[in-house]
């Protein structure tokens, strides 16, 4: 490793460190309720991955215990504490069941107020835990994405307090682990840059089911920047591709009804553009600066573009090899590549002239 890449290291793990920080001020402002901080694995030189892992196996032990409460086989007492629920067997029968000849009604309602505050307290604490236990799990996952993310640059502006009250009252409900993951993707991504992502897309992902959402992954690698390309009549077969258009239409995603879209060039003196599907490009060249290239196009919407940035989805190449098809119709020189993001930035990398 050169000095150059030694220095380079060390920024981006510094980015890294300042990311972390800015997410668990945001999130648990300096109490993060039995998780370690960054900051505090760092300074006492601790295993970042051992100690996420006792704690993610800590949080599964409470969650059995917590669904032992809905099996009826646990309750919290007076103090909040877990205790087991006695077996039936060992209770003593009630004496309206002993003798049949007592008014059953006479002790109805003797101990109503009191014992129904008690099972209600005992209720909204149980909701309590499993909301706090689904904050610290989507913690940790929002943890793992930035350290394996591509360094960005991070805004010193802090997230808008009416987002992140809306964004901890919806994700705290969330169950589902790849929605859990959407959760924690959003956020990140917001800490880093503040504005990135709307109150809309929160309003969405609660919506989605997880079977919207392996529908979603599948759209999502057809998708570029704004806009889907309509592949009807060639790669989209109706009966295989439909399904998703149509159920991206009904999230609203999308606008199901193809349109056309001029596309001119970036470059002064001829054209030239990429156009940019995940990880993957088509560069289009042509002579003539002044010439456009038209597509049918399924439009994204603001919320679609959002959302679909958060797949990690690859992108379909046979499906970029009949755009590319399509374009050359047209006149245009087509070359597919590789993109290489460096912070905000992504470089196209020619793989072959198609």
């Amino acid at each position: 490793m050169t000095e150059v890449d030694r220095v380079n290291d060390f920024r981006d793990d510094s980015i890294k460190e300042q990311w972390l920080d800015k997410l668990w001020q945001h999130l648990f402002d300096g109490d993060a309720g039995g998780l370690m901080s960054p900051g505090q694995i760092r300074r006492e030189h601790r295993n970042r991955e051992r100690v996420r892992q006792l704690e993610m196996a800590s949080i599964l032990e409470v969650e059995q215990e917590l669904n032992g409460i809905h099996r009826g086989q646990k309750s919290l007492d007076e103090h909040g504490n877990l205790i087991d629920t006695p077996n039936i067997e060992t209770i003593a029968t009630h004496q309206i069941i002993e003798n049949t000849a007592v008014d059953q009604s006479l002790d109805i309602g003797t101990d109503g107020p009191a014992a129904m505050l008690r099972s209600v307290v005992k209720e909204v604490s149980v909701r309590d835990l499993e909301r706090s236990l689904n904050l610290r799990k989507i913690a940790i996952l929002a943890e793992s994405e930035i350290l394996g993310s591509v360094v960005r640059p991070i805004s010193n502006q802090p997230v808008n307090a009416e987002w992140m009250i809306r964004w901890r009252e919806s994700a705290e409900t969330v169950f589902n682990p790849e929605l859990q993951l959407f959760w924690a993707r959003v956020l990140t991504s917001e800490v880093a840059s503040p504005g990135s992502y709307s109150l809309s897309l929160q309003a969405l992902l609660l919506q989605i089911s997880a079977e919207d959402l392996g529908v979603i992954r599948v759209g999502s690698q057809y998708a570029f920047d704004d806009f889907i390309y309509d592949a009807t009549g060639g790669y989209f077969n109706t009966g295989v591709h439909q399904g998703f258009l149509d159920v991206m239409e009904d999230l609203g995603l999308l606008n199901a009804d193809s349109s056309s879209r001029n596309i001119g060039s970036n470059s002064p003196n001829a054209f030239s553009v990429v156009l940019c599907c995940h990880s993957k490009g088509l560069r289009i060249d042509h002579a003539d600066r002044n010439k456009q290239l038209v597509l049918p196009v399924f439009k994204l919407s603001r919320v679609g573009r959002q959302l679909l940035q958060l797949c990690d989805a690859d992108a379909d190449v046979a499906y970029l090899f009949d755009l590319a098809k399509r374009i050359q119709q047209q006149g245009f020189k087509v070359a597919l590549g590789d993109l290489l993001v460096k912070g905000d930035t992504r470089h196209f990398v020619e793989k072959m002239v198609l």
